[in-house]
């Protein structure tokens, strides 16, 4: 889902091809709240609600009125000294009028706090344009339907397929998870690092207009391929892996949005009819999303009498906003108020890399803290046990971190990642679901005998291994709007 994630895509596109690394675009989450500073510029900080939709270009026909730059700014600089989670520590330094945009003024209001390893504490902070984030959260996306890993951060680049969508434009040209790409639209990619270049680049992988490009891929002639529209599908490769010990299920999950609900009840039933005896969730691509998708899925999996009464997580506010704090239950009805099915196991299998993040997080976290046995394979995870409530405002959505949350057992603290049970490297020498797939293939041995096999390596030549059994890391290139914790209202 590019398209309409443009402008903080192509902010992290920017940085990877520039060489400057996630750390520089993509900051981590930890830390606590604190006091005011006041305003940041010195000036006293009107409520919000008095600035709210005063806009320098108001959109017809909605609750926009004509406001100025300098009003959507105020509004949102008010809007963090009320809700963000470390308000007291956004720099008293930044000046509004350094800013071209209130997008790009946003963006500075955040904690420059680092994390115990060195991290950035906020992560995890963006916009987007209100009408791009209703299409991703209804499940539109508009590109060729590639996502893509990237192991190389400067010259020579190593992207890698890692995912294709099924009757995807690439699809359709047969484009394949392990393909390498080597060149765009008649510029190499693998080493040309000049600007116009980069430009190129850019507009290419994301799009901003349905305009054929050609992409080459493993040193091969390049191709033409144009942009499309299509419905996102969340959970796929539903299957059964028979075991000597029992029927395993499994399922590919990649995105909390509310139309995982229905793929998810479907999954489960599924896997419950054919009485399977253990799960594997393969949710390596997963950045998160709906808290309530995460709830369900957690109550899903396990037993009722192991969630009934229990938290899932409990959701802490900044000091202006305890009222506010509350346990998060585990949903054991769905959106239509139907009861959702269940499994009843006290063990699952979950595969995980550096692109497993948020409400994914959320559910290792939750289901750990009622006692189900949860065996990570892979590598370590995001880190980010913060949360989001999308706030609209003149035709933009924001996010600042607005709450943490812990366990049942008041566990929280995982902002540098859940480790993996069994280090594995992502295998694009074979589709997910395949069981001769590096982590899936751990994972099964794993659950068989209880040790990490010394072969839990990568077959493709695409993804070696650093010393020992550590796994080369490889990292989905999305932007921050696929990485997040969404605390909305289920629909009723």
């Amino acid at each position: 889902m590019k398209k309409q994630f443009l402008k903080p895509a192509k902010r992290y596109l920017v940085g990877v091809l520039l060489g400057l690394g996630t750390a520089v675009l993509l900051t981590a989450c930890g830390g606590g709240g604190g006091g005011s500073n006041g305003g940041g510029s010195g000036v006293s900080l009107v409520p919000s609600t008095t600035l709210a939709n005063l806009c320098a270009s108001p959109r017809a026909n909605t609750v926009d009125s004509q406001g100025t730059l300098d009003n959507e700014k105020s509004y949102l600089r008010s809007f963090v000294d009320e809700t963000y989670l470390w308000y007291g520590d956004v720099p008293s330094t930044v000046v509004p009028a350094s800013y071209a945009t209130p997008q790009a003024y946003f963006d500075v209001l955040k904690t420059p706090a680092r994390t115990a390893s060195g991290k950035l504490v906020d992560q995890f902070h963006w916009s987007q344009t209100t009408a791009s984030w209703n299409a991703a959260s209804s499940g539109i996306a508009e590109d060729y339907g590639i996502q893509w890993v990237t192991q190389s951060i400067s010259t020579p680049r190593n992207w890698i397929v890692a995912e294709v969508v099924p009757g995807s434009p690439a699809d359709l040209a047969n484009v394949r998870r392990g393909d390498r790409l080597t060149s765009v639209d008649g510029v190499d990619f693998v080493n040309n690092n000049t600007s116009a270049a980069l430009a190129i680049y850019e507009e290419a992988l994301f799009p901003t207009l349905l305009l054929p490009h050609k992409l080459g891929l493993n040193g091969n002639a390049e191709f033409t391929m144009t942009p499309a529209k299509y419905d996102v599908v969340t959970v796929q490769n539903v299957k059964t892996i028979p075991t000597a010990s029992g029927t395993v299920g499994y399922f590919t999950f990649d995105s909390h949005i509310a139309k995982s609900e229905a793929e998810l009840v479907a999954a489960i039933n599924q896997l419950k009819a054919a009485n399977v005896t253990d799960l594997v969730i393969d949710m390596r691509y997963n950045g998160g999303g709906l808290l309530y998708i995460a709830s369900e899925l957690a109550y899903m999996v396990s037993k009722p009498a192991m969630t009934v009464g229990k938290t899932f997580e409990q959701l802490t506010y900044n000091d202006k906003l305890t009222s506010k704090n509350r346990a998060y239950p585990f949903y054991s009805l769905g959106a239509s108020n139907l009861p959702l099915p269940h499994l009843d196991l006290s063990h699952v299998t979950i595969l995980v890399t550096r692109s497993t993040a948020s409400a994914s997080e959320s559910v290792i976290n939750s289901l750990r803290g009622v006692d189900v046995a949860v065996d990570l394979i892979g590598a370590t995870t995001r880190g980010k046990p913060y949360g989001f409530v999308p706030q609209d405002n003149c035709g933009y959505t924001y996010f600042a971190i607005q709450f943490k949350g812990v366990n049942q057992k008041g566990f929280g603290d995982y902002a540098d990642g859940f480790a993996p049970t069994c280090p594995a490297a992502d295998d694009f020498a074979h589709a997910r679901g395949d069981t001769a797939e590096t982590l899936l293939s751990t994972a099964l041995s794993y659950r068989q005998t209880g040790v990490c096999p010394a072969s839990a390596v990568a077959t493709s030549p695409a993804a070696p291994l650093l010393s020992g059994n550590a796994p080369q890391s490889f990292e989905l290139v999305r932007p921050l709007t696929q990485e997040m914790r969404i605390l909305t209202e289920r629909p009723r």
